[in-house]
């Protein structure tokens, strides 16, 4: 877990997400998959936008950088809580809801099955899950497609082409698993000259130059396919299905997972 890291990628961003049209048509889409449902809610992130769901809401990030750039902060019905989500210091049946938005994203793909488990344990019989959730497509582009789309236009956002290459590399690799030092490699070695992609395609060269936080990462994050998404689910949840959410670049690969414990 890279402190560091974390501060970089979010300095002066916490104030940005409210007034995004991506994040508002997310949080938009959790609240019509939780709607009906009740408890205490978890929010397995500190997103400022899921921070507002009316519910009375603890959310738990691992890394304290990542708490101090983007919680709006303390009140009488929220509170952030720093935690490992696989080792959840709650106690059994605390919640009757959980959130989260690319969560299982930022860790190794063999850590997603011991998030399970920790919330099975926390939550309640019927709760819901619902979680936005990074997919590999199953027929997936290779790192010279993206690169040769890019080219031609198709990359809107600088983010959602970082996300786009990641998959790249994961299909290529084998492997859902992606370190993050690797997807500075693989922009570095096919685009060289920033100056000239900012040009061609006119992506902000101030998110281009965010690339180099990247650079000495240590960490992985994991891109699965939806049978692989699917695969670490235990058997203590059931009615696993994908909800699509958004309209933004790159939306149809980052549906809701939504799944609820027995």
């Amino acid at each position: 877990m890279n402190s560091s890291y974390w501060d970089n990628i979010y300095q002066g961003r916490k104030q940005h997400e409210p007034t995004s049209t991506r994040y508002a048509e997310i949080a938009a889409g959790v609240m019509q998959q939780i709607a009906g449902f009740s408890g205490r809610l978890l929010l397995l992130s500190v997103s400022p936008t899921l921070s507002s769901t009316g519910f009375d809401t603890t959310a738990v990030d691992r890394n304290a950088a990542v708490v101090r750039h983007r919680w709006p902060g303390n009140s009488t019905t929220r509170r952030a809580v720093v935690a490992d989500w696989r080792q959840l210091p709650f106690a059994p049946g605390s919640f009757g809801i959980c959130v989260g938005d690319g969560s299982i994203n930022v860790l190794e793909y063999r850590d997603v099955k011991a998030i399970y488990d920790n919330l099975a344990r926390v939550l309640l019989p019927g709760a819901r899950f619902v979680c936005r959730i990074y997919l590999s497509p199953d027929t997936s582009e290779t790192v010279a497609d993206v690169v040769a789309k890019t080219w031609q236009g198709e990359a809107r956002s600088f983010v959602m082409f970082k996300f786009r290459l990641a998959m790249a590399i994961a299909a290529e690799r084998g492997d859902p698993n992606v370190p993050v030092v690797s997807i500075y490699e693989a922009f570095a070695s096919n685009f060289p000259d920033r100056d000239r992609l900012a040009a061609a395609t006119g992506l902000d060269r101030s998110e281009i130059d965010r690339i180099e936080f990247y650079k000495d990462s240590s960490e992985i994050y994991n891109f699965p396919t939806r049978e692989q998404t699917l695969a670490v689910i235990p058997r203590d949840f059931a009615n696993a299905r994908f909800a699509p959410v958004g309209t933004y670049e790159l939306a149809e690969r980052c549906p809701l997972l939504v799944v609820e414990r027995k």
